[in-house]
């Protein structure tokens, strides 16, 4: 059903509107001091896809050209260590063409009312950058402009800490063994990815079969992208997967501001100096690795500084520029990444209800929330 707003019709979008979806997305790139254009062309859904087989996108037309757009996905996700249906918001930009006119009100709040209530989805999270604050203006005031629209509460400030592959790091030595997973490590990592999802608001259940569909549909993420961390009885204490999702979802640099302008500047003149790769230009490809599945139970930050220690001479000369991390503030971990260059980039991540619908206590449990970076 279509639903006209001054002259802007809002529908389910459809396989035919992939590449229109693929060029609102490069054109309208996240307005924050790193400015990133994401490319998600050919195949504009198949990182939504990777999430989960139920989920919905859709646009919002003006005069036949698609102006705005948002993605809903929708997954079992633990609260207060049950499974419930919960959700993500992501993928919503909006043209020049149609901000300021109040689209986000007048029909997204009932949109995503609905589809929430159809699945018996318990609330949504949605992440947006501090530095967008159109975004954070747009999303989360409560004044009488913003009636209609759904409840965003804060759940939790993060970064999106991108440690720095420049020179080279001396080996440390740790009581830890690191090392790489293979297939017979399979029955035994799945079932500690679930209990600790279990202890997390939003955590992500990991039956076997769910890994073993990642390892299938994920593309290039193989057994072996998985590190390890066993102590001196050899049983399994941390892990995460290094995974470069280029092949669904290309991060292309739009502009350098403010203090990021800096940063690259300083950046730039060390990679002269001491021989590694430099920041890319405006219109050039930021390559990364995401840090994914990471699950360290103890909260011990020395299980995850003898990861990230293996990572890092694993990938530092491999043609990546960063390592991409999901730090939560107050995050006991925080301390592995100490001694190592990283820039954070400020995040928000919101819990999403219908309008004038609280949220379920859990979603405000402590731990760190089941928030995987690299699926949004």
């Amino acid at each position: 059903m279509d639903t006209a707003t001054a002259a802007i019709h809002l529908r389910r979008a459809t396989d035919e509107d992939g590449a229109a979806m693929c060029e609102l997305f490069a054109r309208v790139p996240m307005e924050t001091e790193l400015a990133l254009s994401i490319r998600r062309d050919p195949d504009f859904s198949a990182l939504l896809r990777l999430q989960s087989d139920d989920w919905e996108c859709w646009v919002a037309e003006e005069e036949g050209r698609v102006e705005a757009m948002a993605s809903l996905v929708f997954r079992d996700g633990y609260l207060g260590g049950v499974e419930h249906r919960i959700g993500y918001l992501g993928d919503l930009r909006l043209s020049p063409a149609v901000q300021g006119r109040h689209l986000l009100n007048r029909v997204y709040g009932p949109t995503l009312t609905a589809s929430m209530e159809s699945r018996g989805c318990a609330a949504s999270l949605t992440a947006v950058i501090a530095s967008n604050e159109r975004a954070l203006r747009a999303l989360a005031a409560q004044n009488r402009r913003q009636r209609g629209m759904p409840r965003y509460t804060p759940l939790r400030d993060f970064r999106i800490r991108n440690v720095h592959l420049t020179l080279p790091r001396m080996s440390r030595r740790t009581t830890f063994r690191v090392r790489r997973a293979t297939e017979a490590d399979i029955p035994t990592l799945a079932p500690f990815l679930d209990a600790d999802a279990r202890s997390r608001p939003f955590g992500q259940p990991m039956p076997e079969a769910e890994l073993r569909r990642r390892l299938r549909e994920w593309p290039g993420l193989r057994v072996d992208s998985f590190y390890l961390a066993e102590d001196g009885s050899g049983a399994l204490v941390g892990c995460l997967a290094m995974w470069d999702a280029a092949p669904v979802k290309r991060t292309i640099v739009a502009a350098y501001r403010g203090g990021m302008r800096r940063v690259k500047m300083g950046y730039d003149l060390a990679a002269r100096l001491l021989r590694f790769p430099r920041l890319p230009d405006p219109g050039q490809e930021l390559r990364y690795l995401y840090a994914t599945h990471q699950a360290v139970p103890s909260g011990d930050p020395t299980v995850l500084r003898a990861l990230l220690h293996r990572v890092y001479a694993d990938h530092r000369r491999g043609g990546y520029v960063l390592l991409s991390f999901f730090a939560p503030e107050g995050d006991p971990l925080d301390a592995a990444f100490r001694g190592f260059q990283f820039t954070d980039l400020p995040a928000r991540l919101f819990v999403v209800t219908p309008p004038g619908v609280e949220p379920p206590a859990e979603c405000f449990a402590p731990g760190r929330p089941g928030f995987e970076m690299a699926l949004v």
